[in-house]
C-alpha cells in the first residue's frame, strides 16, 4: 500500500475551478424534492438517502445491538418491533454491513442477529464483511470498492469508522474520511451510518474524526447503558434535523437478541433511573392504571391465575426489583384491590379482579 494514501492532495492546476463553481451553483428557481426517508422511529424521520449519520456510545454500551435493530428493518424493508420502520426504494434495497473491530466469529454473530430478528435463514440483499485483519488503507479501499460496485445499494453501516484511518486526532485524515463519506452518499444517493466510540468524560465522539463526523451528520444517535439497570440500554437522538424521535430502550433476551421495551416498561425504567437506589423504588411511584395494565398485559397476560411464587418472579422481572421488594408490590396490589387471591390447600393463588 502507498504510504502517502492518507495525504490530502493539493488542488491540481489543470482543474477548471470556474467549471467546478458553475456546477456547484444552486438553482434557486428549481423546485427541489426532499430526499427520500429510508428509516423512521415511530413517525419521525431518522435517516435520509443521500446523507450520513453517526451512532456513538461508550465501549460495551451495546452500539452493535442497536445497529442490529436498524439493519433488520432496512434489510427486511419492514417494521421491526412496532417502532422502527424502513422504506427503501425498490431499486435501493441492498444493505451492507462492515465490521472493522470484531473477529470473524463475533462479526458473523452480529450479522446473524439481523437475520434472527427477521426470522429468516438468509437475505440475498444483506451482505456483511469482517475487516479486522486488514490495514486502515485496505479497509478504506475495500469499502469504497464495495460502495461503488454493489448493485441496488441503499444503506451502508460501518461499525468502527476510526479503523479506516491511522489517527483519530489527525485533522487531515478526519477531513479526508468525512469528505469521502459525503461524496459516496451524495453521488450514489445512499445512506451511510458510522459507529464510533464516545469519549469517557462526555457525550462526544472521540477525536477530530468524531467531531468532524458529528458536525457533518444528518443525525447523531447516542447509545447509553442504563446506570441503575445495566441490563438495558437507550437509543437517543443527540442531534436531528427533523423532529427528534422519543428515546428507545432495549434489553437482550435469552436468545441474545435485542428487544424494545414497551411504553409501560419504559416508564418503570425511567422511575428506576431517577431513583437513587433500587430500594427506593416504591409501588406508589406509578399510577394505578400503569400497574393495572402491567398486571393484565405483562404479568398475567393470557393466564387466568398465578401461584404466589410465579407471581413474585413475574413482578421481579417486569419491575427489575428483588424478591422482598416484589412482595411489597404484591401487598400494594392487594390493598388497592388490583388483584384478588384465594387459598388452595397450602398454596395462595392470585387472579385479576
Amino acid at each position: 500500500m502507498d504510504d502517502n494514501f492518507f495525504q490530502m492532495p493539493a488542488l491540481q492546476p489543470e482543474i477548471n475551478v470556474s467549471e467546478l463553481l458553475k456546477a456547484a451553483e444552486i438553482n434557486l428557481s428549481e423546485q427541489m424534492q426532499k430526499p427520500p426517508i429510508c428509516l423512521f422511529i415511530d413517525e419521525n424521520s431518522l435517516f435520509f438517502l443521500g446523507d450520513i449519520s453517526t451512532t456513538i456510545g461508550k465501549a460495551k454500551g451495546r452500539k452493535t445491538f442497536a445497529s442490529g435493530l436498524f439493519l433488520a428493518a432496512l434489510a427486511g424493508n419492514c417494521t421491526v418491533q412496532n417502532r422502527i420502520r424502513a422504506e427503501l426504494p425498490s431499486d435501493k434495497q441492498t444493505v451492507l454491513y462492515f465490521d472493522t473491530e470484531q473477529g470473524t466469529y463475533h462479526a458473523q454473530k452480529a450479522a446473524k442477529r439481523v437475520l434472527k430478528l427477521l426470522n429468516v435463514e438468509s437475505l440475498p440483499n444483506f451482505k456483511a464483511y469482517g475487516l479486522r485483519k486488514h490495514t486502515p488503507n485496505e479497509r478504506l479501499q475495500i469499502i469504497e470498492f464495495a460502495v461503488y460496485n454493489t448493485p441496488n445499494l441503499g444503506f451502508v453501516c460501518i461499525d468502527g469508522l476510526r479503523d479506516l484511518i491511522t489517527s483519530i486526532n489527525d485533522e487531515e485524515q478526519a477531513t479526508m474520511i468525512t469528505s469521502k463519506l459525503m461524496k459516496w452518499s451524495g453521488e450514489l444517493n445512499i445512506h451511510i451510518n458510522c459507529i464510533l466510540h464516545m469519549n469517557k468524560g462526555d457525550n462526544n465522539a472521540r477525536g477530530h474524526v468524531g467531531t468532524e463526523l458529528m458536525n457533518k451528520s444528518l443525525t447523531v444517535l447516542g447509545i447509553t447503558k442504563n446506570e441503575k439497570q445495566k441490563d438495558y440500554s437507550t437509543i437517543e437522538a443527540i442531534a436531528c434535523r427533523d423532529k427528534e424521535p422519543e428515546p428507545l430502550s432495549f434489553g437482550i433476551n435469552d436468545s441474545g437478541l435485542p428487544y424494545l421495551l414497551e411504553p409501560e416498561q419504559m416508564e418503570i425504567l425511567q422511575k428506576m433511573t431517577e431513583s437513587k437506589t433500587k430500594k427506593s423504588l416504591q409501588p406508589a411511584d406509578f399510577k394505578d392504571d400503569t400497574h393495572t395494565d402491567n398486571l393484565r398485559f405483562k404479568i398475567f397476560n393470557n393466564e387466568t391465575e398465578r401461584s404466589y411464587n410465579d407471581f413474585v418472579n413475574a413482578v421481579c422481572n417486569l419491575y427489575g426489583i428483588g424478591t422482598n421488594k416484589a412482595k411489597m408490590f404484591i401487598t400494594y396490589f392487594q390493598d388497592k384491590a388490583l388483584i384478588q387471591y384465594r387459598k388452595q390447600g397450602q398454596k395462595t393463588i392470585y387472579y385479576l379482579v
